[in-house]
């Protein structure tokens, strides 16, 4: 499928040109990294020892975790990040600290694993070549490689970390993007080749015309899925961003599946605050599922030749979204342009999730926050679009 055919990118491209619809400029972009700069002062100054799981709406009231479940990794990964902006000696040492308390969940039997250490470790040993980092990324990739099943040809999503009883019959899409950028960091063979055969089995059982299922259980022979693929807005946008970082490792056909599922996206979700679900118009939004898709976009726009309208799309999403009540802090979201950075400032309440049973409510999120400042820091250089 032709990356600009569909109506959609042409539309977006014709709105660049109003000038009502101004993509945020470097200079507001560095803006918007100061304020979550700033946010993590905040944070720091309520978890202590702990690992931030997230707040709800703007209140400043942190739900804690010792261990930081499967958010725990974007802790450390924040920091790295930080570190990667100011070159500050003392933000590398934090973000080394809190990545050493993640050695606990090694042994944690969930594909998670790879969300935590791929971000919260990897990124530690690719940016800084932090020595304890790096054994600490390979210890997690020993263990995650450790539990590829052969008879279903994937890492099952496991039992701990939510998984449940049947977790080692079931697929999840989450992790695939952070898998595949953790198994290609050790340099393995054996490794890569498991993950290649993981998202194989991924594709074939969740992925149908662009469209993801989130999940899948092993059943009579056979993956089956429940429900209309590519509903559930954040599970879109994992897909998205797991098909571009296969593309990345190994090409076609993956390029061409990356592209469709991109589209899909485009042509499901035209507006820039997409809703957690397309199947249910009365609920929640979900602008971090937004904020990962950009990630996906700026990734399939550095692999393609004529990939400019992939940025574009993604630096009018990450616009709307600095730019909306979901984002705290930026002069254009309050009544005086003169304003200051406050107590408040830099909070991103856009993540939609689950805060109880039965209950999600948008909340902010150390994953949230590093996925907008990482694309931030995307379109302005700072990193590259494959690294996160």
């Amino acid at each position: 499928m032709p990356i600009h055919s569909g109506q959609t990118l042409v539309w977006l491209f014709e709105k660049d040109n109003n000038t009502d619809q101004a993509l945020l400029s470097d200079q507001e972009m560095q803006t918007a990294i100061e304020l979550l700069i700033y946010r993590m002062e905040q944070v720091a100054s309520m978890c202590d020892q702990g690992f931030p799981l997230y707040s709800p709406g703007r209140t400043s009231q942190w739900i804690i975790s010792s261990g930081g479940s499967w958010i725990g990794g974007f802790w450390s990964a924040w920091w790295w990040l930080r570190s990667s902006i100011t070159g500050a000696a003392s933000d590398q040492r934090k973000a080394a600290a809190i990545c050493q308390r993640l050695s606990s969940k090694l042994s944690i039997d969930s594909i998670n694993r790879s969300l935590i250490f791929w971000y919260g470790a990897a990124l530690g040993d690719l940016w800084f070549q932090d020595r304890n980092a790096h054994e600490l990324a390979k210890k997690s990739i020993t263990a995650v490689a450790a539990t590829y099943d052969s008879a279903i040809q994937c890492i099952p999503l496991g039992t701990a970390m939510g998984g449940g009883a049947e977790g080692n019959r079931r697929l999840s899409i989450d992790s695939l993007a952070a898998l595949i950028q953790l198994f290609s960091h050790s340099g393995q063979y054996q490794q890569q080749i498991i993950s290649q055969l993981h998202t194989a089995t991924i594709l074939a059982a969740c992925c149908h015309n662009g469209a993801f299922h989130p999940t899948a259980y092993f059943s009579q022979g056979r993956f089956q899925t429940t429900g209309e693929a590519g509903m559930w807005s954040r599970g879109q946008a994992w897909g998205m961003l797991g098909l571009c970082r296969a593309a990345a490792q190994w090409g076609e056909p993956y390029l061409t599946y990356a592209q469709s599922a991109c589209q899909y996206w485009t042509n499901s979700r035209p507006g820039p605050l997409p809703p957690d679900r397309l199947n249910n118009s009365l609920g929640l939004c979900d602008p971090s599922a937004a904020v990962i898709a950009s990630l996906a976009m700026l990734a399939l726009a550095d692999l393609l030749p004529d990939g400019k309208l992939w940025r574009l799309q993604a630096h009018q999403l990450i616009t709307a979204i600095i730019r909306s009540p979901f984002f705290t802090g930026f002069y254009q979201n309050n009544a005086s342009p003169n304003n200051k950075i406050g107590i408040d400032s830099g909070i991103f309440c856009g993540s939609c999730y689950q805060t109880k049973q039965g209950k999600e409510e948008l909340v902010e999120t150390a994953w949230g926050s590093f996925f907008l400042m990482a694309a931030l820091c995307i379109l302005t250089g700072v990193i590259k679009p494959d690294h996160c």
